[in-house]
């Protein structure tokens, strides 16, 4: 049988003083002047692009998606909310949903949010023929795909201000790269692969 062990890379020996070790880059830090910090210098501008793009988003309806559970992973969450997305195609186009065009299906942008526990705000737009049934409907099914979950949604008001409002609420928790990884679309888990 072939010899399976890894190989180990020696690092080179230095003194072990404070002196020293200080003196020393922590990987993660190697990079921070060409990487991290243009990042955090252009982090408001990278904030306020992103909220505008949210202003741009059309939705009548703002929900928030909490899982309720610690430790989880926004890629655990994406396929919660993909699945959550085809079981209200099911319910409101009934078993043919798969072949209804997106432009007669919900779209909706949900955007992270580190708190307690990591959840979804997101905004939604709902053909006006299925909104009364999405609002009765949608809680009841999230807590079908996450037990332990809940879903709020609200009716956006028609005021002058809260549309603006609700969209940059969404998107109040913003890291450049995290969030930006982590948002969903859902035309982005409908396309063919």
């Amino acid at each position: 049988m072939p010899n399976t062990q890894p190989p180990i890379t020696r690092l080179p020996a230095g003194p072990m003083s404070m002196e020293y070790l200080m003196g020393r880059l922590m990987p993660e830090m190697q990079n921070y002047e060409s990487e991290v910090l243009p990042l955090l210098r252009l982090w408001g501008v990278y904030k306020q692009g992103f909220v505008q793009s949210l202003q741009q988003v059309p939705g009548s309806f703002y929900a928030v998606a909490n899982f309720n559970l610690r430790g989880i992973e926004p890629d655990w969450c994406r396929q919660r909310l993909n699945y959550f997305d085809m079981k209200i195609a099911h319910r409101l186009h009934g078993k043919n949903w798969s072949m209804v065009p997106d432009s007669e299906r919900l779209q909706w942008i949900a955007v992270p949010e580190r708190a307690a526990y990591l959840h979804y705000n997101s905004v939604w737009s709902i053909p006006i023929q299925h909104q009364e049934r999405f609002l009765l409907e949608a809680p009841g099914i999230w807590r079908k795909v996450v037990p332990s979950g809940q879903f709020d949604v609200h009716v956006i008001g028609e005021g002058e201000q809260e549309p603006a409002a609700v969209r940059t609420y969404t998107g109040k928790t913003f890291n450049p790269v995290w969030t930006i990884n982590h948002t969903i679309l859902s035309g982005d888990l409908r396309r063919k692969k």
